[in-house]
């Protein structure tokens, strides 16, 4: 149960940091709002989602991220 409500987290933090930048080019109203508070639910998702993994995911997104923007030579 942990796990899948990780991965949901994770999921929703995901979504969160996609459509934090898609926002400011919709007609909505109060993008602003609705921009900042994408970036905190994302936020806040990720940590949450990381608590319920793991230490093991952490490890396995580290080096995902450190992979894709850090150049090795």
């Amino acid at each position: 149960m942990k796990k899948t409500l990780g991965f949901v987290l994770l999921s929703v933090a995901v979504l969160c940091w996609i459509g934090a930048p898609v926002v400011p080019f919709t007609p909505m109203p109060h993008r602003a709002v609705v921009t900042a508070s994408l970036v905190v639910v994302g936020e806040v998702s990720f940590v949450a989602s990381i608590a319920l993994l793991g230490k093991a995911y952490w490890a396995k997104i580290k080096s995902w991220f450190q992979a894709l923007f850090v150049c090795k030579k």
